[in-house]
C-alpha cells in the first residue's frame, strides 16, 4: 500500500491530523473528502487505501490550521454520513517520532494450496518477532486467492530487518535453534515459502539467472529412473549400503552396466514436461532472465533435449563412461561432483553473464544433500531458493507465484503463445468447493506506532483454533506518521463464531490497538470486474503534491465512476509521486480518459500518466534515450557553433527544426556546413568537458542497469559526445551522426559521413536494438524532447515526451514536465526508497 516516509519535518506551523475510514467501497468516496481537505485549505501529507472484500478502509494524513481543525472535522464526519461510512480521527503527540525507516527491507511470499489461517501468521510473525523483524504490508490480492484461481493462495509480506540480519537466518532459523526458520514454519502449514531483500520489483528483474534442476523439476520424474525402467529394472529395487548423499545414483547408474545407450534415446522419444514448465520457462525468457540446468544425473542427452526444447541457455551435467555404445556404470570427468560444488558453479555462470550473485534464483532442491554451514552459504550468497519437487507439488506454476506473480499473470501467461514456448492449458488444480456452514467477518485493526511482534499480539486468540479459522482476505498498510492499518476478512468455522471474534476484540483492545468496525455483513462481490479494465494511474508533482491537484484527480474519478482499488506513495519523504490503481468502467475507454488527466496535469503543472496494469508492463526490457536536452541540458550542435563563432544563425535552425517547421535532413546539412573549416578534435574536447546532465539522468540510468534494463543513447547529434554519455551513463549502445574530418589537416569539411540519424532511422535503431537484445518493440521504452523523436516515441511500447517541445506533447501519450529524469522510473513503478538503495547499490 502507502510507502513509508521520513517524520513530518519539525517546525511546520499548524497540527496533523490522522483520519481513517471504513464502510462499502464505491467511486467518488476521495473526490468528496478531497474536496473538503481543499475548502479547508488542508495539506495532504500521505494517503493509503486497500479494499477488503466488497468494503474499503482507506487514512488521510492531513497538515490543518491549528484554527480550522474542528470545522475540518465537522465537515469530514458529516461527509462520512452522507456517504455511509464511518470514521475516526487522532492527533499523533507533538513528540512522537516515527520509527526510522530504510535498513534492510525484505519481502516473503508465502504459497498455499490450502487456506492462509491466523495461526499460519501468527507462527510466520514469530520468527520476525525473534529476530526483531518490523512487518510493513501485507498484500493479499483477490486473484492470489485460490477461490479465484484454482490454484494457489498467496501472501506477500514486506518487512524491515535489523542490521546484519541475514536472509539464510531468516529461513533456516539461527545456528542456534532457539527460533524456526520461515521454511519449516510454511511446511507445517502446508506452504511454501521464498525470501528476497526488497528492490521495488515485484518479481525477478531482467539482469537475473534462474538454475533449474532437471529431475522431479522440469520432468515429474527422476530421468536416471526413466532410463533403468526402459533397461528393465525397478527403481525401487535398488538399494545402497552407504548413506553417502549421490551413493544412491552412483549404484542406479552402476544396474546399467553393459546396457545400450539406446535407453537413452527411448527416453527421450516420450520424455514429457511437468505440467507449467513451459509457461515458467517462457515468462522467464521474456523478462530476460538467463536459464540454465543444473543436474546430478549424468544424463547428459536428456539434458540437452529438455535445452533445447524450453529454450535454456546451459546445461552443467555429470558425465557417465560409455564404451563400444554401452554403459560402464561409471561416472566420468571433471564434474563426478557437482552436487558439492554447487556454489562455484552457479558463482561461475553469474560471472560469465555480469549477474549479481543475489540475482541467481535456483529452482528445485538444491540445498539437498548440503551440510547446514554450506546451505546457509548458498542462501546468504545468492538469490531465492524457490523448493519445488513434482512429486508433492502437481504443477510448476507455484514457482512464479512464489517469485512475485500474481493470479492474473499467470493466468494471462498460460493464455500467451510465444515464438519461445507457447502458453498451455487451464491450471491443473481445482476450483475450491463452497465453504462448508461458517460466519464471515470483516474486521478493521489499527496503530499508531508500528513494532516487532504485532501480529502475534493480534492473532494470539485466533491461533490455537488452526484451520477453524481462515483468513479469507488480510492486508496491512503503513503510514508516514508510524502507525499502520490491518484488514482482515475472516471466515470461522467453529461452533459459536461471535464468541471467537469477541475474544479477538478484546485481545486487540488489551494490547492497545484501535479496533475500527467490526462486522458480519461480508457479501461475494465480482472481483472480476476490478481485474478485466484495470489500470494504473501515476502523478507527480514536486516538490508536492498539491491538495487541489488530488482533488481534481479525484474529481475525474468520482465523476467518471472509476473505481479507486489500491493507492500506494512512491516518493519517500514528501507526497510528490502517488500511484493510483484503479478499475474503469467497460463505458469508458482508457483515451477518454486520459484526455480529462492532460486537462488537469496543464492546469495543475503536474504529471499525470496512466497505463494498462498488466503483464506487459512488468516486462520491459530496454529503454531508449534522445540525447539534447533529455539526457544533457544542451543542444550539442549549437555548443559547436558557440565555439565556432556560427551559433546564432545555427540556433535559428536548429529552434526551426525542434518545432517541425523544416527537414530534419536538410537543416542537419545547413548546420554542418556552417562548422566547416574548424578543428575537430578541438571542438568536441571543449563540449565535452562542460557537459550538463540532466538532473537524475545518473541515477536513472544506475537503477535501469542494476534492474537489468538494456539502455541506448540515439541522438540526431553527434557521435564523440554521445559515447562519452554513453560512457558517463554506463548504457549499452550509442548511435549518432559522424562529422566528416579531413584526415591530412583534422579539420571538419562541413559534411556528415555514413547514414544520417534521422527521425525514421531512430524508430529503426529502437527495433533493431530490441530485436538484438532478443525483445519485442512492446518491451521498450523511450524518451526524447524533440519533433525528430516522435516516431520512436510511438513505436516504443511506453514513449515518453521529456520537457518536450508544445507539438511532442500534442502526439505523445506519456509526458513528464519535471525537469527530473529519475520521474522515469516511477513511471514503471519504483519507488523513491528503491531508487536510492539501488543508486546505493550501483556505486558499491
Amino acid at each position: 500500500m502507502a510507502e513509508t516516509g521520513a517524520p513530518v519535518p519539525a517546525g511546520v506551523s499548524g497540527s496533523i491530523l490522522v483520519f481513517r475510514g471504513w464502510g462499502a467501497d464505491k467511486p467518488g468516496i476521495c473526490q468528496a473528502f478531497l474536496g473538503i481537505v481543499v475548502e479547508h485549505q488542508s495539506e495532504v501529507l500521505d494517503m493509503a487505501q486497500f479494499l477488503l472484500g466488497g468494503g474499503l478502509m482507506f487514512t488521510f494524513v492531513l497538515k490543518v490550521a491549528d484554527q480550522s481543525s474542528i470545522g475540518l472535522m465537522k465537515s469530514l464526519t458529516s461527509c462520512a454520513k452522507e456517504q455511509g461510512l464511518q470514521l475516526n480521527f487522532h492527533f499523533p503527540d507533538a513528540g512522537q517520532v516515527p520509527e526510522a525507516e530504510g535498513g534492510n527491507e525484505a519481502v516473503i511470499s508465502v504459497v498455499s494450496s490450502s487456506s492462509i489461517t491466523p495461526a499460519l501468521m501468527f507462527d510466520i510473525d514469530k520468527v520476525f518477532w525473534g529476530h526483531g523483524c518490523v512487518v510493513l504490508e501485507i498484500e493479499h490480492r483477490s486473484d492470489n486467492m485460490k477461490e479465484h484461481n484454482s490454484e494457489y493462495n498467496k501472501v506477500q509480506i514486506r518487512i524491515r530487518c535489523p542490521a546484519g540480519l541475514r536472509l539464510a537466518t531468516l529461513i533456516m532459523g539461527p545456528a542456534g535453534g532457539e527460533v524456526e526458520g520461515l521454511q519449516k514454519v510454511a511446511w507445517e502449514h502446508g506452504g511454501e515459502v521464498t525470501a528476497r531483500w526488497w528492490d521495488a520489483m515485484n518479481r525477478p528483474n531482467g539482469k537475473s539467472l534462474v538454475v533449474f534442476g532437471l529431475s522431479n523439476v522440469l520432468c515429474p520424474d527422476d530421468v536416471l529412473d526413466l532410463v533403468l525402467r526402459e533397461a528393465g529394472v525397478d527403481p525401487a529395487s535398488v538399494k545402497s549400503e552407504s548413506a553417502q548423499p549421490g551413493a544412491v545414483e552412483s549404484t542406479k547408474l552402476a544396474m546399467l552396466k553393459g546396457q545400450s545407450t539406446q535407453l537413452v534415446r527411448k527416453v527421450i522419444d516420450h520424455l514429457t514436461f511437468t505440467p507449467g514448465a513451459k509457461v515458467v520457462c517462457s515468462a522467464m525468457k521474456r523478462l530476460g532472465c538467463r536459464l540454465a540446468i543444473l543436474t546430478n544425473t549424468g544424463m547428459r542427452e536428456i539434458a540437452e533435449h529438455v535445452k533445447s526444447q524450453l529454450g535454456f541457455d546451459y546445461v552443467i551435467c555429470r558425465d557417465v563412461e560409455v564404451e563400444d555404445g554401452c554403459f560402464t556404470g561409471r561416472y566420468l570427468g571433471e564434474l563426478s561432483d557437482v552436487k558439492f560444488r554447487k556454489a562455484d558453479l552457479l558463482k561461475l555462470m553469474a560471472e560469465r553473464e555480469g549477474v549479481d550473485c543475489r540475482n541467481v534464483i535456483t529452482v528445485g532442491e538444491p540445498l539437498k544433500g548440503l551440510k547446514a554451514a554450506n546451505a546457509r552459504l548458498m542462501l546468504e550468497n545468492f538469490g531465492p531458493n524457490v523448493f519445488f519437487n513434482s512429486t508433492k507439488m502437481p504443477d510448476l506454476t507455484i514457482v512464479l507465484y512464489l517469485l512475485g506473480f500474481s493470479g492474473s499473470d499467470v493466468r494471462a501467461l498460460r493464455k500467451r503463445r510465444w515464438d519461445d514456448g507457447p502458453g498451455t492449458q487451464e491450471p491443473s488444480g481445482s476450483a475450491v468447493p463452497p465453504t462448508p456452514a461458517a460466519k464471515r467477518f470483516m474486521v478493521q485493526v489499527s496503530a499508531q506506532t508500528r513494532s516487532a511482534g504485532q501480529l502475534q499480539r493480534i492473532f494470539h486468540p485466533l491461533a490455537p483454533l488452526r484451520n477453524d479459522v481462515q483468513l479469507t482476505t488480510v492486508r496491512q498498510c503503513s503510514l508516514q506518521d508510524g502507525g499502520m492499518c490491518l484488514g482482515l476478512d475472516l471466515t470461522v468455522l467453529k461452533a459459536q463464531p461471535d464468541a471467537v471474534v469477541k475474544e479477538l476484540v478484546y485481545t486487540c483492545q488489551k494490547e492497545g490497538f484501535a479496533i475500527m468496525d467490526v462486522n458480519d455483513s461480508a457479501k461475494d462481490y465480482n472481483w472480476q470486474l476490478r481485474y478485466q479494465n484495470r489500470y494504473v494511474v501515476t502523478l507527480v508533482q514536486k516538490p508536492n503534491i498539491s491538495s487541489t491537484s488530488l482533488s481534481e484527480v479525484m474529481s475525474v474519478f468520482g465523476s467518471k465512476g472509476i473505481n479507486i482499488i489500491k493507492i500506494e506513495r512512491l516518493s519517500s519523504r514528501d507526497i510528490a509521486s502517488l500511484q493510483f490503481t484503479v478499475s474503469l468502467p467497460e463505458s469508458l475507454s482508457s483515451d477518454e480518459f486520459s484526455k480529462h488527466l492532460v486537462d488537469v496535469s496543464k492546469r495543475q503543472g503536474a504529471d499525470i500518466a496512466i497505463q494498462r496494469d498488466d503483464l506487459e508492463r512488468w516486462m520491459r526490457r530496454l529503454v531508449v534515450f534522445d540525447m539534447d536536452s533529455t539526457l544533457i541540458q544542451q543542444e550539442v550542435i549549437d555548443e559547436l557553433a558557440k565555439l565556432a563563432g556560427v551559433e546564432s544563425q545555427v540556433k535559428e535552425i536548429t529552434e526551426a527544426a525542434m518545432r517541425g517547421e523544416l527537414d530534419f535532413f536538410g537543416s542537419l546539412k545547413s548546420r554542418v556546413a556552417l562548422l566547416k573549416g574548424h578543428n575537430a578534435e578541438e571542438l568536441f574536447a571543449k563540449v565535452k568537458a562542460n557537459l550538463i546532465f540532466t538532473p537524475g539522468a545518473k541515477q536513472l540510468c544506475t537503477c535501469l542497469k542494476r534492474l537489468g534494463f538494456k539502455t541506448a543513447v540515439i541522438s540526431g547529434g553527434f557521435l564523440p559526445v554521445a559515447q562519452e554519455v554513453q560512457k558517463y551513463l554506463g548504457l549499452d549502445y550509442a548511435f549518432a551522426n559522424t562529422l566528416e574530418v579531413d584526415e591530412t589537416t583534422g579539420l571538419l569539411t562541413g559534411k556528415t559521413s555514413g547514414p544520417v540519424v534521422t527521425p525514421q532511422r531512430k524508430r529503426q535503431l529502437l527495433a533493431t536494438i530490441a530485436n538484438v537484445e532478443g525483445c519485442e518493440i512492446q518491451q521498450t521504452i523511450a524518451v526524447g524532447d524533440g519533433a525528430n523523436d516522435i516516431p520512436m516515441l510511438h513505436a516504443a511500447g511506453l514513449g515518453i515526451a521529456f520537457c518536450a517541445k508544445p507539438k511532442v506533447q500534442e502526439v505523445s501519450r506519456f509526458r513528464i514536465n519535471q525537469m527530473d529524469l529519475s520521474t522515469v522510473l516511477f513511471l514503471i513503478g519504483i519507488s523513491e526508497r528503491a531508487m536510492e538503495r539501488l543508486s546505493d547499490e550501483g556505486k558499491s
